[in-house]
């Protein structure tokens, strides 16, 4: 994995644009966004969301240029996390953003 992007949000939430393809062929380049927000909710289970901790949401975009928009939108803040939850790789944690 290699970072291609990092970045803190208005509200000091970081950031970054990650390239997972050279590790796994089958995703597509640079179409990660990573981000570590408190999360707003506790999930169940040792390694789920606390509330008002933080926690890695990582989102999946259909290409790069849809990853860098969606960072972009979100260091200008005219788009929140939950903008997005519909490309959370793990949709169970959408009510946590």
């Amino acid at each position: 994995m290699k970072i291609l992007k990092t970045g803190t949000m208005k509200d000091g939430t970081d950031i970054q644009i990650e390239e997972w393809n050279e590790d796994y062929s089958f995703m597509p380049y640079g179409n990660t966004l990573a981000t570590y927000p408190k999360s707003k909710v506790s999930q169940e289970g040792p390694y789920a969301p606390k509330a008002n901790e933080r926690y890695r949401f990582d989102f999946e975009f259909n290409s790069h240029e849809e990853a860098e928009t969606a960072y972009n939108e979100l260091i200008e803040g005219t788009k929140t996390l939950s903008d997005f939850k519909n490309q959370l790789r793990n949709m169970k944690y959408q009510d946590c953003i």
